[in-house]
């Protein structure tokens, strides 16, 4: 893959890079967002990031303090479970807002589809209730279950973690597909794009693929220390796959807008028009 160079409009001459037929500029393949990034992404990111932020320090400075903190039933798994009522309320409601005919059907499905998926996320943090409620587990439970407790990411069967092998291996490989691969094609071919646009699939922007990249090393390195900071991993990642729902980068294609209009730079520019 080679660059080529481009005059731009401002007469600044732009490295372009081809893909697929069609080339970017080197600062719209680098821009951390398509969009102004708004206040409350900007608010959540810092409240978030804070908290996991305060999590690592407990960890190295209180090991058993940590323990305590992120224990189950805890303040970080409770709001864990509200990240993920609230994609799947947004879930919902978006495949609501489509239109139950024409092309957007798919779409509509799709929505339906990752609402379930979010509330299924949601129930297995909390065991289904079970705690809540003082549910005693089934046998079946009390036996293939590490803890058991009533809920599936915690199964192992035949020798096999459920949570490795599903919740671990296989989820990483779907999210660094979604998070690097489908961005990148996005951009560069037409026919992928219109795809995606046409079966409402968010795409993420720079700015969240980057702080993706940089919670998972850093909480990686944590491991070592206690494998219940995987936990802080697990507040992050709902976080930032919400900002993909509410602020993804084709924004515009979708009939709801719970941070305002989402129209690109480009866009904005194109209205506006040349200066004189």
């Amino acid at each position: 893959m080679t660059g080529e160079e481009r005059e731009s409009n401002t007469g600044i001459c732009e490295r372009r890079i081809p893909f697929f037929g069609k080339s970017l500029s080197m600062r719209e393949l680098t821009r951390l967002s398509s969009t102004p990034i708004p206040k409350a992404v900007i608010a959540g990111l810092v409240v978030i990031l804070g908290i996991c932020a305060y999590g690592l320090v407990l960890l190295h400075w209180d090991k058993q303090a940590f323990l305590v903190w992120i224990r189950e039933d805890g303040f970080v798994e409770w709001l864990t479970v509200a990240e993920l009522v609230i994609m799947s309320v947004f879930s919902f409601s978006m495949s609501r807002a489509f239109s139950p005919s024409g092309q957007k059907m798919a779409a509509k499905r799709i929505w339906l589809f990752m609402g379930f998926l979010f509330l299924f996320g949601a129930l297995e943090e909390i065991s289904w209730g079970q705690r809540i409620l003082g549910i005693e587990s089934p046998q079946w439970f009390l036996k293939h279950n590490k803890q058991g407790e009533t809920n599936i990411h915690n199964l192992l069967i035949y020798g096999v973690n459920i949570n490795k092998l599903v919740f671990g291996k296989i989820l990483t490989i779907l999210i660094a597909l979604y998070l690097l691969p489908v961005p990148l094609l996005y951009r560069f071919n037409e026919r992928w794009k219109n795809l995606m646009n046409r079966w409402g699939i968010p795409i993420a922007q720079n700015y969240q693929i980057l702080l993706f990249i940089i919670v998972i090393v850093i909480i990686q390195l944590h491991l070592g220390l206690a494998k219940k900071a995987g936990e802080l991993l697990e507040l992050c990642s709902c976080f930032l796959f919400l900002l993909i729902l509410v602020h993804p980068s084709n924004g515009e294609v979708f009939p709801l807008k719970v941070l305002g209009p989402q129209r690109s730079r480009r866009s904005r520019g194109e209205e506006k028009g040349p200066e004189s």
